[in-house]
């Protein structure tokens, strides 16, 4: 299988190097974005918030302090600078625009990246045609030098040549804009599930500000 393998590179051309470093440079940007979601943000943001909201009812905003520490998920970050504004007896219209204003930065962290997919199928795509138009030129200009007797191999090298280099291509190209989709839509449900659980938790600091107010939290430390 190697020396197969093997030999299929060395008659797809100088373009087989560049197709195999965009196929890295995706799975690169695959293994990253796979990490995330699955570690980073595999985040509940609905029960965040109901245990948020659990403890700020109770008055107790140092346990969701406590609890948020450590998770790196934009979620949990967003919750985590809502509740820091109401250990600083901000008002729900103060840890609104706290909240909006870190949103801008941790919603886009769900799609980061995803952008380079489609961009890297387009260049391995247009790489395996480029070796294509590499192994016709090697066909033809071979040809004029070439013999009779050896015009048929002259020829078929230079054509197995750009059909190796424009399969590879294709084969990069369509799993990229495979994980592109599947990733893509991915990031806009954890993205849609984090703004609605944001929604819950502001609309609850609005409802929460007149208790908060007459009965200050109480600090347990």
């Amino acid at each position: 299988m190697f020396t197969t393998m093997a030999q299929f590179f060395q008659a797809g051309g100088p373009m087989m190097g560049v197709i195999l470093g965009v196929l890295a440079g995706a799975a690169a940007v695959g293994a990253e974005r796979l990490h995330f979601f699955m570690r980073t943000a595999r985040e509940d943001a609905d029960r965040l918030v109901t245990d948020v909201a659990r403890h700020v009812a109770d008055g107790d905003l140092q346990a969701p302090l406590q609890g948020l520490d450590g998770n790196d998920g934009p979620a949990a970050r967003l919750l985590r600078r809502g509740v820091a504004e109401l250990w600083e007896g901000a008002a729900a219209d103060e840890v609104r625009r706290a909240v909006e204003e870190a949103a801008l930065v941790e919603l886009p962290r769900y799609g980061r990246r995803l952008n380079y997919l489609p961009m890297l199928a387009n260049v391995a795509t247009l790489a395996g045609l480029l070796g294509t138009i590499f192994g016709l030129q090697q066909s033809f200009g071979a040809l004029a030098a070439a013999d009779a007797a050896t015009k048929a191999s002259v020829l078929a090298a230079g054509i197995g040549q750009a059909m190796n280099t424009t399969a590879f291509g294709l084969m990069v190209a369509m799993p990229c804009l495979v994980l592109h989709a599947r990733l893509g839509s991915l990031a806009q449900r954890r993205s849609d599930a984090c703004d609605a659980a944001l929604v819950r938790f502001l609309n609850f600091c609005d409802a929460h500000e007149k208790t908060r107010r007459a009965a200050p939290c109480r600090v347990v430390g």
